[in-house]
């Protein structure tokens, strides 16, 4: 039983994408590698993706992370302004012009890193909407507001919240607002929820219109892809008034025909009058599977919940303990296929029957009474506190012990130089 996403491409299902490839190579096969002319499919999927997005004009790229730079670029080179706005925990790709977290060494000094759900942050906009150029929205973050994806490694008590709210649609109406209103660009970052959450993505998911949109991930057929949708005056890489002012944004690889053959294949599938339908069948299928779901782990007394977005869902604990992260081993154990974030994000596809989901579900039970008998799930009823402090204890320690290695090595290497810069006497 399969709840990874392959990082978010596995949309509609592991036997399509086969198809979907195994067609989009053959179609291509005999044009090879052509880069640079637009071929007749390239321009068809310009046309679906200009129906699906509602712009005028598209980008294509090799990755979601190409994707959101050449937004950024293109956003800074039409506005003339420097800032971009991210919110708190969102993700956006490896790139370090929008990494201002762990995993990025460099100091980002042109971007504001506001909290979502909070009125100061259009507040902030408001007030400097004339030095900010763009907000980039990731709407996977409505699952869980102001915080980094959840995953197990993470995992120290029952902390972790997740689930979907009303309240994130009146914001990005909110938000949409503001930025009309400051002239900023607003740019939804539909890279792992295109396509995930509708057909038509976020943008219909939620009724909110973006200036520009990025999509990657599934939108390639199961090929690497990444795509930016956006009017003409914002997408232009020229400035007529100038002709040296230039936005460069190339990529020898976008539109690859290998790439918009598998394209084409994902984007006739996703168009089909039969597929809106599948989405509302699947999303009905999920919702009822968390309720019994949950109603089973609450008749057991198991400290555990299900929480779901979409087709996106997550293992929400219940009370405090120092090993939630092994249940995600439990589970593998009873045939469960997770991602490497473990319990934290896990995905369905929209190819999963009623059968897929009762399987999955007698699984988890399982999995959950296996921790339960074996005493993992033990927890000090002082809670959350003091396990908090327990662990801040431990990598104080792990920390000094550490450092102290760190300086006898020093010590040792420096005597050893001076040893080596003593000569010998004559």
């Amino acid at each position: 039983t399969s709840t990874q996403p392959s990082y978010g491409v596995n949309v509609c299902g592991y036997e399509r994408y086969k198809r979907f490839m195994a067609e989009g190579i053959r179609k291509s096969s005999e044009l090879g590698c052509v880069l640079g002319p637009i071929s007749t499919v390239t321009l068809e999927n310009i046309k679906a993706l200009q129906r699906i997005s509602g712009k005028s004009e598209v980008s294509f790229h090799m990755s979601g992370t190409e994707a959101v730079m050449c937004a950024a670029r293109v956003a800074r080179f039409n506005t003339r302004k420097k800032l971009v706005v991210l919110f708190g925990g969102a993700y956006h790709g490896w790139w370090d012009g929008v990494q201002t977290a762990a995993g990025n060494e460099r100091s980002v000094d042109d971007t504001l890193t506001l909290r979502d759900l909070d009125q100061r942050s259009l507040q902030v906009i408001r007030k400097r909407g004339s030095e900010i150029a763009a907000v980039f929205v990731n709407p996977l973050q409505s699952f869980h507001p102001n915080q980094p994806p959840p995953s197990d490694l993470t995992l120290v008590s029952n902390v972790r919240k997740a689930g979907e709210t009303d309240a994130y649609k009146q914001w990005l109406q909110q938000l949409r607002a503001a930025c009309d209103e400051a002239g900023v660009v607003l740019i939804f970052d539909e890279v792992y929820t295109g396509f995930r959450l509708a057909s038509g993505g976020a943008q219909e998911y939620f009724g909110v219109q973006a200036d520009i949109v990025c999509y990657g991930k599934t939108l390639g057929g199961g090929l690497p892809v990444g795509a930016v949708c956006g009017p003409s005056h914002l997408m232009a890489r020229t400035d007529p008034a100038s002709p040296l002012r230039v936005a460069y944004v190339v990529g020898t690889f976008a539109a690859h025909p290998a790439v918009m053959a598998t394209m084409w294949e994902f984007l006739q599938w996703l168009e089909a009058e039969e597929t809106p339908k599948l989405y509302d069948a699947v999303h009905a299928r999920v919702g009822a599977w968390v309720r019994e779901t949950n109603l089973a782990l609450e008749q057991e007394a198991l400290p555990l919940r299900v929480a779901s977005y979409g087709t996106v869902w997550t293992m929400l604990f219940q009370a405090p303990g120092r090993y939630h992260w092994m249940l995600q081993y439990y589970l593998r154990d009873e045939g469960v296929l997770l991602s490497w974030v473990g319990t934290g994000r896990l995905n369905f596809a929209l190819d999963w029957e009623q059968a897929h989901f009762d399987e999955l579900r007698d699984k988890l039970l399982a999995a959950c009474r296996r921790m339960r008998d074996d005493q993992w799930w033990w927890h000090d009823p002082r809670g959350n506190g003091l396990i908090q402090l327990q662990l801040a204890t431990e990598l104080l320690c792990a920390s000094a012990q550490h450092i102290t290695l760190w300086w006898w090595k020093a010590v040792f290497v420096r005597m050893y130089r001076w040893s080596s810069m003593i000569s010998p006497a004559n």
